[in-house]
Order: C-alpha cells, then structure tokens, then sequence
C-alpha cells in the first residue's frame, strides 16, 4: 500500500518539529510495509510578523525544506498579490478574527499554498486505495501514529477524512488530515469555494469553512485523537496549545 505525505504552509520551525515528524509518521508507515512518497509546498514571506502570534520581523530559512527529505518540493515567495482576488472578497464581510484581515490573509495564503500542494501529489497519480496524509510542518506531533489503529477508518472505507477531534471551534480542525484519495483533493483545493463559503457562512472561519467543505461534498468524517502543538518561528509553544503539551509532559 502506498502513503501520500502533503506538508504545506510556512516551515517557521523545522528545526524543531522534522524530528517528531519522522518519529510519529515516517517511522511507524514504513515499519507497516508502506511505500512512503513526500511532497511539500511552502510559502517563503520576507519575514514572519503576525501580532496574533507574537511574532515579529522573523526571516524564515528558505533552506529548512530540506530537513523532510522530501520527493518533491517547491518553496514559492508569498506575496499579497496572489491572494488580492480572495481577500477583495472577504473585505466584504466582518472579519472573523479582529485583527484587521491579518489572521483571514495567512489563512488565503495557507490554503493557497494546500491548493498548490496538491498539484505536486497528483504527480504521485493517487490511487483510490492510496491513504493521504496532509500535514503542517509547523506543528509539534506528540503522539505516534498506529497505522493499523489510527488509519482504521479509512482502510477500511468507513470514512473518506480523519481530522483532529479537539480544538473545533464549532466546526472541524483543520490543523492536519487523513484522507482518501478522493477526500484529499476535496480537502487540499477547498480554497476554490472560498467566495461560495463566505456567501452561505456570511464571512470566513477556518473550521467553520472545512465543515461547510466536507457537508458540500457529503465527506464521511472521523476523529483521531492524535494531537500537536503550533511552535511559532521563534520556537515557542501556541498559547492557545500549551495546556495540551503540558498534559503531554505530565504523563510522560
């Protein structure tokens, strides 16, 4: 059986996260006897600076892509212009998060970047019996994955797209997925229904925008409990994610 790994997004923090990646996904597959294929699309911005994450005029590594040993890879300059036609849309709408626009501008240039990511995979030619992961290299993974306990659900075709089940915020997490083939297009090209999304939810959320996605396309969803951490590109944990690795600490 063939594994399909999508990283997307900004690195921020490779450094810090292509070790736990390795240990919690790369190890465990091919143990399992999967063939193991890697594509990665990337966002290079001039510096990382968003107030909401408390970062601040940080130069992101263009050179940190190399870490996962990827198959294919394509790291592109992240420039306001290639999301001008999507946020001339959301301006049109409260802005969900408060912050003038800034949060719902890097969620366009994230998905932007999964809706690229996913013309790299399709070079890979997925196959319907092919499990699709789709991951943010930018998260610290805890836990390591069991294929044969974690990808269950897809194996055997009881849903089309695993996610996270905490941190939903009335919708679906989007930080990582597991998915079929046909889910993980459906999942990484969601940006093409960004203007129909904001006209039936009245404005943008993530989660809330990935609920409205999988009920478009009837997608049959389970949870996993697997969890990560968001480490920010000076190397500090999400505010909003440290309780979890506390919890994680404490157990271990």
């Amino acid at each position: 059986m063939r594994c399909l790994i999508g990283f997307f997004g900004l690195t921020r923090s490779l450094p810090l996260t292509a070790g736990a990646i390795g240990w919690a996904f790369l190890d465990p597959l091919r143990a399992a006897g999967f063939e193991v294929r890697a594509a990665g699309h990337f966002n290079l911005p001039e510096t990382i600076s968003n107030r909401r994450s408390g970062e601040d005029g940080i130069v992101p590594d263009r050179a940190e892509a190399a870490l996962l040993g990827l198959d294919v890879s394509w790291v592109e300059p992240q420039t306001d212009d290639a999301i001008a036609t999507e946020m001339q849309v959301l301006r049109g709408y409260t802005d969900s998060y408060g912050d003038g626009y800034r949060s719902l501008a890097n969620l366009c240039h994230q998905l932007r970047s999964l809706d690229r990511l996913w013309s790299l995979l399709s070079l890979f030619e997925p196959a319907a019996n092919d499990i699709v992961l789709l991951l943010r290299p930018d998260l610290l993974y805890l836990d390591r994955l069991e294929p044969a306990r974690d990808l269950a659900p897809l194996l055997a075709g009881r849903a089309d797209l695993l996610v996270p089940g905490w941190q939903c915020w009335g919708g679906l997490n989007d930080r990582f997925a597991f998915c079929s083939a046909r889910a993980a297009r459906l999942y990484a090209t969601r940006f093409r229904l960004l203007r129909e999304a904001c006209r039936e939810m009245r404005g943008l959320h993530a989660e809330h925008f990935l609920h409205f996605v999988v009920a478009c396309h009837g997608l049959r969803i389970g949870l996993t409990g697997l969890r990560a951490v968001r480490i920010r590109a000076d190397g500090q944990v999400a505010r909003n994610d440290q309780p979890m690795l506390m919890r994680r600490s404490a157990a271990a």
